[in-house]
């Protein structure tokens, strides 16, 4: 199971979500990032209104290889600044341009299992995809340090809004690991 390999007890990325956002950082998005040939390439733009303090911080995990003609993302590192953002949005073209132009841009070609993790501040944008469906596995956790609106939306179900945090993943996770319960989410269910 990808989670369990992610957050479960010996999760290779349960440690560094703990630093990021606290087992108490809320799961604020659990879903899949789908394109299909023919998919436009985004405009770029950060998930999320700036905010002084991270507010999310999200993992795509590749669910098979993402070549770059599949349309993988890419994101413009160390845009999550104030600095960034005060450009990024002053309706200045001219600056706006020169900040897209200078930024150190990686795309996010990724094979089966790999996972890239960002601040949700991050500027960023999935590219055309000329070649085969693409899809990514989606999950953030909420800073709770973070009060009131994030100006987004999580894409969860409903029911599950605001009811597990990452502290409850993990003990679920361990639950259906050691055989002791087939359905461990059931407890979360708002």
């Amino acid at each position: 199971d990808a989670l369990q390999e992610m957050l479960g007890k010996d999760g290779s990325l349960r440690h560094l979500y703990e630093n990021l956002v606290t087992p108490n950082g809320e799961l604020y998005e659990l879903a899949a990032v789908i394109t299909d040939p023919g998919s436009n390439r985004q405009m770029v733009h950060p998930d999320l209104p700036y905010n002084s303090k991270a507010p999310l911080y999200v993992i795509f995990l590749a669910l098979q290889d993402v070549t770059e003609n599949m349309g993988p993302t890419s994101f413009l590192l160390r845009t999550h600044t104030s600095k960034a953002n005060v450009v990024f949005n002053s309706g200045d073209a001219d600056e706006k341009e020169q900040l897209l132009l200078k930024s150190d841009c990686r795309l996010s070609t990724l094979k089966k299992g790999d996972a890239v993790l960002f601040d949700a501040r991050l500027l960023h944008c999935g590219n055309a995809n000329d070649e085969a469906t693409r899809v990514l596995f989606n999950f953030s956790f909420r800073n709770p340090e973070v009060k009131g609106s994030l100006g987004y939306k999580g894409s969860i179900r409903p029911g599950y809004e605001g009811a597990m945090t990452l502290g409850d993943m993990t003990n679920a996770l361990n639950a259906y690991h050691v055989g002791g319960d087939e359905n461990p989410f059931a407890n979360y269910v708002a």
